[in-house]
């Protein structure tokens, strides 16, 4: 059944809640686990919005986008080892190891199950960033206000007004994880003065580590 979707505080948008369409896979998977609840994002300008879901991520393995250079190098080296656990993807790092070696350095996307590829498990990795378009310039400056410390414009932003008569704009996350970057583009979508928005993704990766 649809529901209402509404946002608080502030500027916020109600549209009507499309019934998610999940990614789902067989429990006897071994190369994938359950996520504990799901998670996803809103697609598509409003009102005509359609909602994807992920309920599986795969087993033992997730990405780094490190946040300092320190860890980037780090990583890197890691990454040139002989066995390494760690290979560096190319602005991100896939890793088969514990979830101990994360640090506070890291933002970390699992790698969601979308589908089978030849009969291999594909997935979707989040990039900590998300990209908003809006039809007015000046609330760019309101949703770094609303956010500061949690995004800042990202130097791959568009500037100015784009050839259909809207603005384009890239912000940078400064967060932990893919879970939370994924929620809060539900929350800066559902404000009134936003068409859509929705963060990166590099989608489908189905290569093995």
């Amino acid at each position: 059944m649809s529901a209402l979707a509404l946002a608080g505080c502030g500027s916020h948008t109600i549209f009507e809640e499309p019934e998610p369409i999940v990614h789902t896979a067989p429990d006897n998977d071994a190369s994938l686990e359950k996520l504990e609840r799901n998670v996803g994002y809103y697609y598509g300008d409003k009102p005509d919005v359609t909602r994807y879901e992920f309920a599986y991520r795969a087993a033992g393995q997730y990405c780094i986008f490190p946040k300092t250079e320190d860890r980037e190098e780090e990583l890197n080296r890691l990454s040139q080892q002989e066995d390494s656990q760690v290979k560096n993807m190319g602005g991100f790092f896939w890793v088969s190891r514990s979830r101990d070696f994360i640090t506070e350095d890291d933002f970390v996307s699992d790698r969601y199950f979308i589908d089978y590829y030849r009969g291999e498990p594909e997935f979707v990795v989040i990039c900590p960033t998300i990209i908003v378009r809006v039809e007015n310039p000046e609330t760019k400056d309101k949703i770094l206000e609303k956010y500061r410390g949690k995004l800042t414009q990202s130097d791959r932003s568009e500037e100015g007004e784009m050839p259909g008569g809207y603005y384009l704009y890239t912000f940078d996350c400064h967060l932990s994880t893919s879970e939370q970057a994924l929620n809060l583009a539900d929350e800066i979508y559902m404000r009134n003065d936003v068409t859509w928005a929705e963060t990166d993704k590099y989608a489908p990766v189905h290569t093995d580590i």
